[in-house]
């Protein structure tokens, strides 16, 4: 009996003891998977050396070397060979997901999904499934995810990451309850510590950061991130120089705009007439981040108080980017205003579209991780009037004139196909119908209306691509061209608004009645195509090229759609073009050589074409950027400009307004604007303003341009600019249709705002 008990006493430790040691070495392979997503790629090699060093699989160890040594798509092809003979090895399809988490089209989450079907106590794959969710900012999932992983493998790395999503989320006070104790414990381990002290931070709270951070630095002198943060710490606390003495030395290995911001704002504390640049350079790639706009309204504060109209631009920019009024206040005199914009709060915003000039429809989410949805706004009140559902990846709206019907597509997953919603307005409410109960066979679609507006007609948006560029043809998967000349081969269908009838159209004749622009450019294109030998020529030469010929053949129209330009660009000769028109089916010829002389080589680009006056205005492509008026038929020329930076042509006052490159600062560039009448032939200087960078509107009566310190200006009868808002040049924005309102989201916010005034 006694023997019978020792027996199963050393049975129940031999297992106690086997599953500790599998147990520990697992917990080395989900240290190596933590330490490779903080991309800590040292740390994370030797959990994995120690973990197959237990678990002899050299083709495993191969393949996760490669992906540890960034080589992505060999690492990809290692493990795919793994899986053909092991599919169900969750660690695999966990290798293959890291691998491919970068690549267009990937399929990542369905192969961690796959994992834990196999295995649903797998914590790498949670963990990776938390990080992939991350990254695409949807927090709760990623929440979700990673605390499964800690719940099947409780590791101080996993907990980790954890903490660094709590920051991303703006919750600080999770990261200190989740990692404060244990860094106490562990005040060796350079991420706790970076990570509290980065959470106090977040909170501004210096006093209880300053431990932390240094600790940090001492543990992992060579992390700039750390030191980075450090300077920050330093700056808050006013101790402009220290923190300047540590940015100096600071080097990343890729662009760091964080690091840009916290330099420009210590060189303004320490009044460094370096701070002007670092702003700038910071401002020209993020022009709505809330601290760049304050900092350069109190660097022009302290430098030049008359700029009032300037100052005032960066107080209503930082206030609409989401800097607090009341600290505004503080910083600024009382003569400037502190206006309130009111808004609506969004997570995500994909596309903003006015049905009215009340009426705005925004396609967004209102939280993270919530599914993409159409929110119909009422402007003047500030409300969400409806909101309806949709399925696959939104692409674009069609709106009708009479704004009573509304067609938009969405893409299928992994598919190139489409689905077709119809939005109609039901007394004060809309309503939501599939037009079709299946998917398009096509990546995008171009729509167009009737002129009663009860018939929409739908076509594949290649043809704007394919029809008027070479190689002028469908590429099919297996490399075989179809020409798409002379038959349409793109697809065409009919939706009937009143008896919901859905019919693709075959007949050739159908199709080209159908009252979408492309058809009808693809229809003159056709015409010329069967009629002129010239043209046919050049679009079969087109159909011979590939994309990455150094020739090609390209289509430009008239805003009238009466004729084409057809040219030919290659090693020797830019511009080889025909100009065909589409009423009596004449051509006139020319070539570069008529205007850029004979021994001079540039690439064009065609600004306007008026055919009534026989013109056409073109840019060169080189260094020069040469703005010429050609007359093709008379060969008269003018060059009215160089350094050529912004175009806009008014067609009833026949006046090119342009901007005019003057000195080429390293981001941005002062500038002069002029106008100039062509018939008769004046130029008038635009006054007053140096800075203005893009020209948004001139019609007869209103002129607006923008400038690159942000501003709307309105150019008056007598060509002098006054400051009318911010421009809202960086951020997704659309423009009223009476040109009164713009609607722009903003920093998670959807702002309605005054425009044109």
């Amino acid at each position: 009996m006694k023997k019978i008990i020792y027996i199963l006493i050393l049975c129940l430790l031999i297992s106690l003891t086997s599953n500790l040691f599998s147990s520990n070495k697992e917990i080395e392979f989900n240290k190596a998977i933590a330490c490779y997503l903080l991309e800590d790629i040292e740390l994370a090699k030797r959990h994995l050396d120690i973990y197959f060093k237990i678990n002899h699989k050299p083709r495993l160890k191969s393949s996760f070397n490669l992906l540890f040594a960034n080589e992505n798509w060999e690492a990809t092809k290692k493990f795919k060979n793994y899986l053909e003979f092991n599919r169900l090895s969750p660690i695999a399809l966990v290798g293959i997901a890291l691998s491919t988490k970068n690549m267009k089209n990937n399929t990542s989450i369905e192969n961690l999904k796959r994992a834990l079907r196999l295995n649903p106590s797998y914590s790498p794959a949670y963990l990776c499934l938390g990080m992939t969710y991350m990254k695409e900012k949807n927090f709760p999932a990623a929440e979700k995810s990673l605390n499964k992983a800690l719940k099947y493998s409780n590791i101080t790395e996993y907990r980790i990451i954890l903490g660094y999503l709590y920051i991303k989320t703006e919750e600080p006070k999770l990261t200190l309850e989740l990692l404060k104790k244990e860094a106490d414990k562990s005040p060796d381990n350079f991420y706790l510590n970076f990570l509290i002290a980065l959470a106090y931070f977040k909170q501004n709270n210096l006093e209880d950061m300053g431990q932390y951070i240094q600790s940090a630095v001492e543990i992992n002198p060579k992390n700039n991130e750390a030191k980075l943060l450090l300077a920050k710490y330093l700056l808050n606390k006013k101790e402009f120089k220290e923190a300047k003495s540590i940015l100096k030395k600071l080097k990343f290995e890729n662009y760091n705009l964080d690091y840009i911001k916290t330099y420009a704002y210590v060189l303004l504390e320490l009044k460094d007439k370096k701070a002007l640049k670092y702003l700038y350079e910071f401002f020209s790639q993020r022009k709505w981040d809330k601290d760049i706009n304050k900092l350069f309204g109190l660097y022009f504060l302290k430098k030049n108080k008359n700029k009032k109209h300037n100052i005032q631009n960066w107080i209503n920019r930082a206030i609409l980017s989401g800097n607090n009024v009341d600290e505004l206040k503080k910083l600024f005199p009382e003569e400037f205003e502190f206006p309130e914009y009111k808004a609506l709060s969004f997570f995500d915003v994909k596309k903003i579209k006015w049905v009215s000039k009340e009426l705005l429809l925004v396609v967004g989410n209102r939280k993270s991780g919530l599914t993409h949805k159409i929110f119909f706004i009422d402007t003047k009140n500030k409300k969400i009037t409806n909101t309806l559902k949709y399925q696959g990846k939104f692409q674009n709206f069609f709106i009708s004139k009479n704004k009573k019907n509304i067609i938009f597509s969405t893409s299928a997953v992994k598919d190139e196909k489409v689905i077709l919603y119809c939005i109609t307005k039901v007394g004060r409410n809309f309503k939501l119908n599939l037009i079709a109960g299946y998917t398009l066979k096509m990546p995008s679609v171009l729509v167009g209306f009737n002129k009663n507006e009860t018939l929409a007609y739908i076509t594949d948006a290649s043809v704007s691509h394919l029809s008027f560029e070479s190689p002028f043809s469908q590429i099919s998967y297996y490399g075989k061209r179809k020409p798409v000349y002379p038959r349409y081969t793109f697809l065409v269908y009919k939706y009937n608004f009143l008896t919901k009838s859905f019919v693709k159209l075959i007949y050739l004749n159908q199709i080209e009645k159908a009252p979408i622009r492309d058809i009808k450019k693809y229809s003159i294109v056709k015409k010329a195509y069967q009629t002129n030998s010239d043209i046919c020529q050049l679009i079969q030469k087109g159909q011979k090229l590939d994309l990455t010929s150094s020739q090609s053949v390209k289509i430009h129209f008239s805003r009238d759609l009466s004729s084409f330009i057809i040219y030919l660009s290659d090693l020797k000769n830019a511009f080889q073009a025909i100009v065909y028109n589409n009423y009596d089916n004449k051509v006139a010829k020319f070539d570069e050589t008529m205007f850029l002389g004979e021994n001079n080589y540039a690439e064009i680009e065609i600004l306007n074409f008026n055919p009534k006056r026989a013109e056409i205005n073109i840019m060169t492509k080189d260094n020069n950027r040469n703005l010429i008026n050609f007359n093709y038929n008379s060969f008269l020329y003018k060059k009215l400009a160089k350094k050529l930076l912004g175009f806009y042509y008014n067609p009833t006052q026949n006046i090119i307004y342009l901007i005019e490159e003057k000195n080429n600062k390293l981001y941005y560039a002062e500038t002069n604007m002029q106008a100039i009448s062509l018939k008769p032939f004046s130029r008038r200087k635009i006054i007053s303003r140096k800075d203005i960078n893009n020209i948004i509107h001139c019609d007869d009566y209103n002129k607006y341009v923008t400038t690159y310190n942000g501003e709307l200006l309105k150019i008056d009868e007598n060509y002098k600019t006054h400051y009318l808002s911010p421009s809202l040049e960086g951020v997704l924005h659309e423009i009223s249709p009476d040109n009164k309102k713009a609607a722009a989201f903003i920093n998670e916010k959807l702002y309605i705002l005054n425009w044109f005034r």
